[in-house]
């Protein structure tokens, strides 16, 4: 039985609907009262996740959760320089997210791939 619900999580169709459900969670965060004080600092996203493809090569290991590593830490720095305050712990699970959810757009336009050369 358990077999079969593994098998059945493991589905295509249901890690689509979970990623789907999660990004319906971040957007519905953005917009809140909350989400919309680091919409102003869309900018400072952009430009950590460029950093952070420069900085950590194609051939490192473990190169995505370093490159969130490193693009998290910029735009932190960044933001609560420019904010004056300190970003909370689930705060900063929320902007890793939602940096994530901005490289995939801009991997998506091919930004990323012209940044990189």
């Amino acid at each position: 039985m358990s077999d079969m619900l593994i098998k059945l999580l493991s589905t295509d169709a249901i890690i689509a609907l979970v990623i789907g459900a999660f990004v319906t969670y971040i957007v519905k965060w953005l917009a809140t009262k909350d989400g919309e004080k680091f919409k102003a600092y869309e900018g400072y996203a952009i430009t950590a996740i460029k950093a952070a493809e420069k900085a950590i090569p194609d051939d490192s290991a473990n190169k995505g959760i370093n490159r969130l590593n490193f693009a998290l830490q910029i735009f932190l720095a960044r933001y609560e320089k420019a904010a004056g305050v300190t970003a909370k712990p689930e705060e900063v699970a929320k902007i890793e997210s939602w940096i994530s959810e901005i490289h995939s757009v801009l991997e998506s336009a091919g930004i990323l791939t012209k940044a990189s050369t």
